[in-house]
């Protein structure tokens, strides 16, 4: 009778450390899960729009991000990012000219990000050419981005949208 008693509370002490195991495994898959998600969402974003952009600029030391960006044939369109202090990476649309010094009030894209180049910056720009870096921390779960892109939109000289 002790034996049994002893295998079971042996087995029934197995059977949790192996739940407990299944619950950390299923949390970290969570995370990664999402971090890589919202990391793709945000280099979408930037990358789908800078492609398409006629003009952009870094503003804020490199944790801010303005484009002029093609909508079609003849239209234009506001697009702006931004990097929080709070690791909230932030996202505008707008037909007008937009300023990053709200951008708390903006669509978050993701959190946990963190500028990786140059002085803790996300975004660089050399003439035409985007450099993006910036890594997002999910729980675990930390997703590097770093890529660059070059506008390349033109202009015919007719549209007078100012986005900065």
């Amino acid at each position: 009778m002790l034996v049994t008693g002893l295998v079971a509370a042996l087995f029934l002490g197995l059977l949790a450390m192996l739940f407990a195991n299944g619950i950390q495994a299923q949390a970290q898959t969570t995370d990664r899960d999402t971090a890589t998600g919202k990391a793709g969402v945000v280099s979408n974003s930037v990358l789908t729009s800078i492609r398409n952009a006629s003009t952009f600029t870094v503003t804020d030391s490199g944790r801010g991000l303005i484009a002029k960006v093609a909508t079609g044939a003849t239209g234009w369109q506001c697009r702006a990012w931004f990097l929080e202090g709070d690791g909230d990476v932030r996202y505008k649309a707008s037909s007008t000219a937009l300023a990053t010094s709200n951008a708390a009030t903006w669509t978050r894209l993701s959190t946990g990000g963190t500028g990786t180049l140059t002085g803790g910056a996300a975004f660089a720009q050399t003439g035409r050419e985007l450099t993006m870096g910036l890594r997002l921390t999910i729980g675990d779960a930390v997703v590097p981005l770093t890529t660059g892109v070059t506008a390349q939109a033109v202009s015919d000289g007719t549209d007078t949208t100012a986005c900065w």
